[in-house]
């Protein structure tokens, strides 16, 4: 067995809806240490999960963005992307799964390598969830009450124990870090 760990890195607001910065208007308040923080969570990664529409959001942006350190990450960083049918864009360092996530994402555990990163990916972040594939939640916490969106946690998942390693402020959100109780 490998030490390889998949890490849910997440955008929350504090009633539990999850976005990417800029869709809702409920993200705001951080300062540079979240970029630090972003910056800690992908150092350790050497694989991206993405689900189809953050592959088709995010597709056309990064290959062009100077949004360091996340721009030259995921670019080069080997990416799968879950979706029925093949993405319409390229991407370089992308596959394409079509088959489903969670016997995939567990033999790629087995697999010698890095953390394994899922970003955004909400319908895939939650099966993986849901499947206790899910070893660290590195969750950024906004100060602010969504109302309605995407909720980060379904009721599908069973009862899961994480224990805080580290929590700091950026502005006024939280940076949290939690791994999985073995």
């Amino acid at each position: 067995m490998t030490d390889r760990s998949v890490v849910l890195y997440e955008l929350v607001s504090l009633d539990g809806f999850a976005d990417d910065p800029g869709e809702g208007e409920w993200f705001g308040d951080a300062d540079g240490r979240m970029i630090d923080f972003l910056g800690e969570v992908i150092a350790g990664q050497d694989t991206v999960l993405l689900g189809r529409r953050t592959y088709e959001k995010w597709a056309p942006h990064w290959p062009t963005s100077t949004m360091q350190p996340f721009a030259d990450f995921i670019n080069r960083t080997p990416k799968y992307v879950f979706s029925t049918a093949a993405p319409a864009l390229d991407w370089t360092a992308t596959t394409h799964v079509s088959g489903p996530a969670v016997p995939f994402v567990a033999e790629l555990t087995q697999r010698a390598g890095g953390d394994i990163g899922v970003h955004g990916s909400l319908t895939l972040a939650r099966t993986l969830l849901a499947a206790q594939l899910v070893d660290e939640l590195r969750l950024v916490v906004a100060p602010s009450l969504a109302g309605s969106g995407t909720p980060l946690f379904g009721h599908d998942a069973p009862l899961q124990r994480f224990e805080l390693l580290s929590h700091e402020r950026s502005g006024d959100c939280l940076l949290l870090h939690y791994r999985r109780r073995r």
